[in-house]
């Protein structure tokens, strides 16, 4: 017995089949395929790959060749290694060394042991009896086509002849099927609407009858005011500054500022300056942050020494929120 069968026969049952001293055999599960290019179909398959670094003996291979051969264990192990160094010379001569059923194997530019599977063999046992095979296309004709006609039931038939709609006529039917229902339903239910009618319509009259003619005349329209902005801020305390803390002009050019609020509407920041000069204090708007608030400033000056002692005079006047806005 030909040992190369011996190792189709086993790739059929296990996924690995290896050969002592010269490589082995895995197989991987590949599903069924379709070429639309040249309409092909391609059963499932075992895919066979060869690796040259599983050379261990795991005794699958040996334990078949002995019960083929009816021979020990050791002798098969021997009758692999004969069979192993023929491979290896063929490699070397640039010859294939065929395995029916399984592939070829040769030898690569670099001299590496190469695989090539053969495709009319499938080693998986549940695609037995599937064949590969080309389904040519389907040429249709494309002058009728048969959804552009709809025929008539037989009861319609005239003359032996089966009576065509056009499609005009077929979108009119379909149209027209929803609508009639929808006239049928209305007819059938007419009577329970009137008289759901006369009901709501009873029910109106008795609720509008509560009220008078005159308690509707007597009803006074609120007059319109005009809308006044409410400031969400807690009330602003603001305090007595003595004469002595006074503070120079503003300017808004300077580089500095004493910032001591900051609104999110205008409307707040002109209503807080107005309680400050009120109170003696000068303030104005210094600018508008990027953030869209408008910062409220009550001294501005150049110089970095003079800012520090505006800010001390505003702390010491219960400005205690005051802080230093510098451009």
């Amino acid at each position: 017995m030909d040992i190369r069968i011996c190792i189709a026969e086993l790739l059929s049952l296990h996924d690995c089949v290896i050969i002592p001293g010269l490589g082995g055999f895995i197989g991987n599960y590949s599903s069924a395929r379709i070429d639309p290019v040249h309409h092909a179909f391609q059963p499932p398959y075992k895919k066979l790959l060869f690796n040259i670094n599983l050379k261990q003996n795991d005794g699958l291979l040996a334990n078949a060749v002995a019960d083929a051969y009816g021979t020990s264990y050791n002798d098969a192990c021997n009758l692999i290694d004969v069979f192993a160094e023929e491979c290896r010379h063929a490699l070397q001569t640039g010859t294939f060394f065929d395995i029916p059923d399984v592939g070829r194997l040769f030898s690569g530019r670099e001299g590496n042991i190469q695989f090539e599977q053969d495709k009319n063999a499938n080693l998986l046992p549940e695609s037995f009896g599937l064949l590969p095979f080309i389904s040519p296309p389907v040429s249709r004709n494309g002058a009728v086509s048969g959804h552009d006609q709809l025929m008539m039931p037989s009861a319609m038939q005239l003359s032996g002849r089966n009576v065509f709609l056009p499609r005009a006529l077929r979108w009119a039917a379909i149209l027209v099927l929803p609508i009639g229902v929808a006239a049928v339903i209305g007819l059938t239910r007419y009577d329970n609407i009137t008289f759901n009618t006369t009901n709501n319509a009873n029910i109106l009259s008795s609720v509008f009858s509560r009220f008078s003619s005159a308690s509707l005349v007597d009803k006074k329209v609120a007059p319109s005011r005009p809308a006044v902005a409410v400031n969400t801020k807690p009330t602003i305390v603001v305090p007595e500054i003595p004469a002595e803390t006074k503070v120079p002009a503003i300017r808004t050019d300077d580089s500095f500022a004493i910032i001591v609020g900051a609104f999110k509407m205008m409307e707040n920041a002109e209503n807080y300056i107005a309680i400050l000069n009120r109170k003696g204090v000068e303030a104005t708007i210094f600018d508008r942050s990027r953030t869209g608030l408008y910062r409220v400033t009550i001294g501005t000056c150049s110089g970095r020494e003079d800012a520090g002692q505006l800010l001390a005079k505003a702390k010491s006047a219960d400005f205690n929120d005051a802080w230093v806005l510098a451009k």
